[in-house]
């Protein structure tokens, strides 16, 4: 089994008895500076893991349930971690697991030494059972999900901030002492309702009326603090949301798929409810009107298909645009 013969590799030993007639095994391994990430589906089958090598490391894992009851044994204890559930486990230490489908997990492994002196009862939580809809194991979730997605963790200076922040959230989770909360509080909580916000933000961006008050309402904080974290990364939550807003406006009026919808269309949607506003902050912004920026983007594509195959390979939507060209109205009045 490769699955076997990988982790032999690193000094672990997995032995698995089938429970289903499909096992399915497919991990996705990530290592940073002092942690390491594991996700993906382990279900099908009974495993026992134990530790071969001689490597006196004493790590510990976190393991977040994605999907699919998932039975945990260790220690003479077992806890059974429903959708979104997590515990700490021991990772020197023989685990058994069982993971029923769809069988999906995250798994935060790091060394016990730098994570026990965070906790407020290290010695006691290890199959402790920390429940769906803790706070901060949400967020360290959606977190780990979001540098994913954004590739944060390919970069090396990203990853020596990201590090401690998945400390801080993880101690949180588990159980931290009052210092570990108060550095968490200033630190990784912070960082990580940011993420979750502009996600939020992202995802709303076309809403008008989006707001402070809105946001706070959804992730259960006032608007003051909402202000307080766009302000600490260097910005307010107006501005923030305005340079969302511009971009996506910029990259619609350069995306040839959507040159025949009008300006207005794009600032409706994107979330502007002015369209004179929207054209003045767009040309303060890009030093140019939206109708130049989509003009110069049907200009740029035109000279890479004339320089592929002459004038006939433009496509009919751009000739279309050519013979409106020279129309004196059109070029001194943005297109609404």
């Amino acid at each position: 089994m490769l699955f076997r013969e990988f982790f032999e590799r690193l000094g672990v030993r997995y032995d698995a008895t089938p429970v289903d007639d499909l096992i399915e095994i497919d991990l996705t391994l990530q290592g940073l500076p002092g942690i390491q990430l594991l996700s993906g589906k382990l279900q099908g089958a009974r495993y026992r893991r134990m530790r071969e090598s001689g490597d006196p490391t004493e790590d510990v894992g976190l393991v977040v349930n994605a999907g699919g009851p998932h039975l945990i044994s260790q220690r003479g204890r077992e806890v059974v971690l429903g959708d979104g559930d997590a515990t700490l486990v021991s990772l020197t230490e023989p685990l058994d697991t069982t993971h029923r489908p769809p069988g999906d997990m995250l798994v935060l492994r790091v060394p016990r030494p730098q994570l026990a002196p965070r906790l407020a009862d290290a010695q006691d939580c290890v199959l402790r059972r920390i429940p769906y809809g803790t706070p901060a194991l949400g967020l360290m979730t959606d977190y780990v999900n979001v540098a994913w997605q954004e590739q944060t963790l390919a970069d090396g200076d990203l990853q020596r901030v990201l590090v401690p922040h998945l400390y801080d959230l993880m101690a949180v989770a588990i159980g931290a002492t009052r210092d570990a909360m108060h550095m968490a509080q200033d630190r990784g909580l912070r960082a990580a309702r940011l993420h979750a916000i502009k996600q939020d933000i992202a995802t709303h961006l076309d809403q008008a009326g989006l707001s402070v008050s809105a946001l706070a309402a959804r992730h259960r904080c006032t608007p003051r603090f909402v202000q307080r974290l766009f302000e600490t990364d260097g910005t307010t939550f107006t501005e923030y949301v305005l340079a969302q807003r511009l971009a996506r406006a910029h990259r619609m009026l350069t995306d040839p798929r959507r040159d025949s919808e009008k300006i207005s269309t794009v600032a409706y949607d994107c979330g502007f409810g002015d369209v004179s506003y929207f054209n003045r902050v767009f040309r303060r912004s890009y030093g140019a009107a939206p109708s130049d920026v989509r003009a110069q983007a049907r200009q740029a594509v035109h000279g890479q298909l004339a320089a592929l195959g002459g004038h006939h390979a433009v496509p009919t939507v751009y000739a279309r645009h050519e013979l409106l060209a020279g129309d004196a109205e059109r070029a001194v009045r943005p297109e609404v």
